[in-house]
């Protein structure tokens, strides 16, 4: 699992319920293989960031932006909080609301100064993450993402996830034969697998799926992962486009 995080780490800094809509998942292609491999779907998750100018900003244009950016998805006047954290070094502001539409959506926008030995001009960063639960939303939720990240300049790297759950606990010839049924979905190509005792991980490439990440020569946008758990008895999968950036 090891390898996974790092994954996660350096993608990010290198660069339930039924469907409301079956029209709209069906284009979807990671709903279509959850679909198709009788995963039931629980929550997704779309985050996004770029890195927006090199300017060291002060509080109140930080929070400008971060409203900027939530105009996109507010719809009737929802109400918001903002935090705000700093020291010498940086300065972060945080916007969370809840949607009218079911979803949840937190805004980062962080000003940071760098240290002398890199030499280089300070850097500021908006980050955009939305949660929920109904997947027939989510080609809207990413194109919104991406339209908050592109109000301030910034340059769009959506990574999606999705949490589905089959219930029971299931032998590892039955969890291959979901797994092999998304990824055969997906038409992933250069499967890499890794297991434990108790969690199997995959990652790879889909010509179905636009984004990517290139490690070590190979390009993969494909990162899923399968759990059980005893405490509720069901057995959890996680996918990743282009890598499972949400803890599993």
């Amino acid at each position: 699992m090891k390898f996974l995080k790092i994954l996660v780490i350096s993608a990010f800094f290198m660069l339930a319920s039924p469907f409301s809509s079956y029209s709209m998942v069906e284009k979807d292609p990671m709903v279509r293989a959850f679909t198709a491999a009788g995963v039931q779907i629980e929550s997704f998750d779309v985050a996004d960031w770029s890195r927006i100018n090199e300017d060291f900003m002060e509080f109140s244009d930080l929070e400008e932006i971060a409203e900027k950016a939530f105009t996109v998805f507010q719809t009737s006047g929802e109400k918001y909080s903002v935090s705000r954290d700093s020291d010498d070094m940086y300065r972060v502001v945080t916007l969370e609301s809840p949607l009218s539409d079911g979803n949840y959506v937190r805004i980062v926008v962080q000003t940071v100064k760098l240290p002398e030995e890199f030499e280089k001009e300070p850097q500021t960063y908006l980050a955009v993450s939305v949660t929920g639960s109904d997947a027939g939303k989510l080609k809207d939720i990413k194109q919104k993402v991406a339209r908050a990240i592109r109000s301030s300049g910034g340059q769009s790297r959506i990574t999606t996830c999705l949490a589905g759950v089959v219930y029971g606990r299931f032998n590892w010839i039955e969890v291959n034969e979901i797994t092999n049924k998304i990824l055969e979905e997906l038409k992933v190509e250069y499967v890499e697998k890794m297991e434990d005792l108790e969690m199997q991980n995959y990652i790879g490439y889909s010509p179905l799926l636009k984004d990517s990440l290139e490690i070590m020569g190979k390009e993969y946008n494909v990162n899923l992962a399968v759990r059980y758990s005893e405490e509720d008895d069901r057995t959890y999968i996680w996918l990743g486009v282009p890598v499972l950036s949400i803890d599993y």
